[in-house]
């Protein structure tokens, strides 16, 4: 939806992120790689490598330095993959609380941008419903 609005380190900051967070669960599910090549797509990407992910302590620090509306935009669209295959279990929302912590967003920034992502899927769900 935003990544667009993120710098090229950003970006591929990003896509490292996401691969941390599918895996958070110690399952990738395959709507969360669905998810993974959909950013990519958005963020003109061709390729992607997911062995050669930056460590996380890496991607916090990158985004620690960003600007808070790149912040927000980063949790919400992570935000969008842990819910991609339709449940948010106790140790995505421990990764996602956890990252949020340490890049200074704090936890109703957090609370706020989940019930929107959880709004937005609804209503995605729910206009795909409509036309079928």
């Amino acid at each position: 939806m935003f990544l667009d609005q993120l710098n090229s380190k950003e970006q591929e900051a990003f896509l490292s992120l996401s691969v941390h967070a599918a895996k958070a669960n110690g399952v990738v599910e395959e709507e969360e790689k669905d998810m993974i090549e959909e950013y990519c797509r958005e963020m003109g990407i061709s390729f992607f490598d997911a062995e050669n992910v930056i460590p996380i302590e890496k991607v916090v620090e990158i985004y620690a330095d960003s600007e808070i509306q790149c912040r927000k935009i980063v949790l919400l669209e992570i935000l969008g993959l842990v819910y991609a295959d339709g449940t948010y279990d106790v140790k995505e929302k421990e990764f996602i609380r956890n990252f949020a912590q340490n890049i200074c967003l704090d936890p109703e920034t957090v609370e706020k941008q989940t019930e929107l992502i959880v709004k937005y899927l609804a209503l995605v769900k729910e206009m795909a419903e409509s036309v079928q």
